[in-house]
């Protein structure tokens, strides 16, 4: 984690963590899929604010992902009057992607339902109210 926050600021243990003058290493994740019937996580994603920039560090998620045997991507995000407006994904893990795709929203939701679709074949409590 970079040892300076410039954005979302206010995580108290972030901020604490960041300030140690030490050589502790600290990564939050962004984002992990779960199905909500059983927990399971169904991928982890790195995201950030879409400036044009060309990469985020993923190492240690790609690393995550390999271990835990999940898709993991890079989701840059664009933002217009307070709401998502597109998405530049790059598939981390299993196969990493040299090319990002762009997408809709929509299209976004779509993909992670079908990892849900996909965890449903094996969910041990997919039929629970």
């Amino acid at each position: 984690m970079a040892r300076d926050n410039y954005y979302n600021k206010g995580d108290h243990y972030s901020e604490w963590h960041r300030a140690l003058k030490n050589d502790l290493g600290y990564i939050d994740i962004d984002s992990c899929g779960i199905c909500l019937k059983c927990k399971m996580p169904l991928y982890l994603a790195e995201t950030t604010f879409d400036v044009g920039q060309a990469w985020k560090a993923t190492t240690t998620t790609e690393w995550l992902a390999r271990m835990a045997n999940l898709p993991s991507f890079l989701i840059f995000y664009k933002v217009e009057d307070k709401q998502v407006v597109n998405f530049r994904v790059k598939q981390l893990t299993p196969t990493k992607d040299r090319k990002e795709v762009f997408v809709e929203p929509q299209a976004w939701v779509q993909a992670m339902e079908l990892l849900q679709d996909r965890h449903n074949l094996v969910c041990k409590k997919k039929d629970a109210a």
